[in-house]
């Protein structure tokens, strides 16, 4: 009987001990769902500005074409008429003032100087001529219309001595050979023409055995032509309506459609004061220098100048939107109250944009974070 009892309460322990041990097992962890961000906090990120004026370069893009420096560009021509009989430069060589160019057989030369030495023995004739007069006339022995026919003389072959000796310098006969040419020791007809002033030879137009005249036309032919490379000429094309903008001594930027990142400065030194019929614009000169001889005659560059400076009022590009056509701002009014508010803009700057209308320097106007608020703004 006393086992009988204990059955009933051992079973009820056992049951009492599984329900207290399913009670303390964990129960299973919930996920967490975030929840939705409110207006309110995207407010935290907003940045509010203030347009603000800056000075914007005003410039002029136009084209251009690069020539040789003329003032520093020497064509050289025949002094004389006469065949080639060696060349001495060629294109690329650079040269000083006086290196010979070319040697020419040319029998003007010739001619010269027998002139010159005729000259020089006329002279000599009318020299002693005339002091034998003066010596007679001291001894009442002519009369003084001989004397001073003499004296004419003299005169007259002094002065056709320094015509002959003009026309050697000018065939570039140094005065040091005069003297031999007067004895008629020195009689070649060989001339060499020589550099007038230093450069790089840039053309050459004459080989040997060429034969070249002289003073035959108006524009004789050019045997070299010589240049200072250190600087060169960009004539730009100016449109008359931008013509009062350009002022001599404005800095202007050359760029090249090989190198487009490599930029040659020099100054406006010339504007024409005539307009091309044709393309109806006014050239404008440049003096750039030349770095590395990148700039190559009749070579197309673009020309950037500088005409001035300006003040303009700007905002960020992120405070600028763009929708359906339409380019606003968000105004903002008071806490968390933001406007719609329609802009017009012009050229972007640094990272900044021209802002032609629609606000002021008092306006406070968002940047950071204005994407957050664009449907929420009125």
């Amino acid at each position: 009987m006393r086992f009988a009892f204990l059955i009933p309460l051992l079973i009820v322990s056992i049951c009492a001990a599984c329900s207290d041990g399913s009670s303390k097992s964990p129960a299973p962890s919930a996920k967490a769902t975030p929840e939705p961000q409110s207006p309110d906090a995207a407010t935290d990120t907003v940045k509010i500005v203030s347009p603000e004026y800056r000075t914007r370069r005003q410039v002029l893009d136009t084209t251009g074409k690069v020539q040789f420096n003329e003032e520093r560009l020497v064509r050289v021509n025949a002094p004389v008429t006469g065949r080639i009989v060696e060349v001495l430069a060629h294109p690329g060589d650079v040269v000083e003032a006086g290196h010979r160019l070319l040697l020419l057989d040319s029998p003007d030369l010739g001619t010269a100087k027998s002139d010159y030495a005729k000259a020089v023995s006329d002279l000599e004739r009318s020299e002693k001529a005339a002091t034998l007069a003066r010596a007679l006339f001291q001894a009442k022995a002519i009369a003084q219309k001989e004397l001073r026919e003499a004296e004419n003389d003299y005169r007259k072959s002094m002065a056709e001595r320094e015509r002959a000796a003009s026309r050697l310098r000018t065939l570039g006969v140094p005065d040091a050979q005069f003297a031999e040419i007067a004895a008629r020791t020195d009689t070649t007809t060989t001339i060499a023409v020589t550099a007038s002033r230093g450069g790089i030879v840039v053309e050459r137009n004459v080989i040997p055995g060429q034969v070249v005249a002289y003073g035959q036309s108006d524009t004789p032919p050019t045997l070299f032509t010589i240049a200072d490379l250190s600087a060169m000429w960009v004539l730009a094309d100016v449109y008359e309506p931008d013509v009062p903008k350009v002022r001599i001594g404005q800095t202007a930027t050359v760029t090249l459609a090989c190198c487009p990142n490599e930029r040659y400065e020099g100054r406006v030194t010339y504007i024409s004061d005539s307009v091309d019929p044709q393309t109806r614009t006014v050239k404008v000169r440049v003096v750039v220098p030349n770095r590395g001889r990148a700039l190559k005659a009749e070579m197309f560059v673009k020309v950037v100048i500088l005409t001035g400076s300006a003040r303009i009022l700007t905002l960020p590009q992120s405070a600028i939107h763009r929708e359906n056509g339409e380019t606003f701002v968000l105004i903002a009014r008071g806490k968390d109250e933001y406007d719609r508010r329609e802009v017009k803009v012009g050229v972007d700057l640094d990272g900044a944009v021209e802002v032609l209308d629609g606000v002021t320097p008092q306006d406070h106007v968002v940047s950071t974070g204005s994407i957050l608020l664009k449907k929420t703004s009125k």
